[in-house]
């Protein structure tokens, strides 16, 4: 007769699938409502600072494209090249 393993403790998942029992942890979005520091801070950070509030970079819809099609940004000032005058030549031959 060959030896089975012990069974696994059973108030552990069997899958290494998200099943939501870590909610609250970092790095994963938390679903309680936020205390009143919480929102007086959210708040806070929601105001600019100092200077301009300028959108950022990542705002940029060629950047969410870009993202979404996994592809690189395109050139900036460059009408359908590189600015470096490396642009590949095809031929016929």
């Amino acid at each position: 007769m060959s030896a089975q393993p012990e069974s696994p403790d059973p108030s552990l998942p069997d899958t290494g699938m998200a099943t939501g029992n870590d909610e609250g942890e970092p790095g994963h979005l938390d679903s309680r409502p936020l205390a009143k520091d919480e929102r007086r801070l959210l708040k806070q950070l929601r105001k600019p600072g100092e200077g301009t509030a300028e959108p950022a970079v990542e705002d940029d819809a060629a950047v969410a494209a870009a993202a979404a099609d996994d592809a690189p940004l395109p050139a900036e000032g460059a009408a359908g090249g590189n600015a470096d005058g490396l642009d590949a030549q095809f031929t016929d031959r």
